[in-house]
């Protein structure tokens, strides 16, 4: 069903499961209830401009880097408009592009003895990490 999807509609079908993600985060971690649907907003144009970096075909530490560029700009845009600490925005927006399910992923398939693909998937979440970094740590 997802193949047939024209990209628009794909685009805001990961818009939509990214802001519920990145909302349903900020209320485990108790964000203040004014701050969540912006967060959700914000974390879903970060995992979108992943998505779009991703699919068309660049790099996963470039689309990581492009990601962490929106989410911290659009996160202090939103910090200093709503005068709000920019954690608030933050945190809720970094969960979708977390790369949990890959570290995951590639654990199992550490464990299932596929060595070759195991590095790959590992090497995937290194690379999107240092992209991250590389912009948090210069914000």
């Amino acid at each position: 069903m997802i193949a047939v999807m024209s990209h628009a509609l794909l685009l805001l079908y990961h818009f939509i499961f990214s802001f519920i993600s990145s909302v349903s985060f900020g209320i485990v971690c108790d964000v203040p209830r004014k701050t969540l649907v912006t967060g959700g907003i914000i974390g879903a144009v970060g995992w979108c401009g992943y998505w779009e970096m991703w699919s068309h075909g660049h790099s996963v530490f470039m689309s990581s880097l492009v990601c962490s560029l929106l989410l911290a700009n659009i996160g202090q845009i939103c910090a200093i408009k709503f005068k709000n600490p920019v954690t608030v925005y933050f945190v809720p927006g970094l969960v979708p592009v977390v790369p949990g399910v890959t570290i995951y992923d590639a654990f199992r398939t550490l464990l299932l003895d596929e060595y070759g693909n195991s590095a790959k998937i590992f090497l995937n979440s290194f690379y999107g990490a240092i992209g991250f970094s590389s912009r948090y740590n210069n914000s």
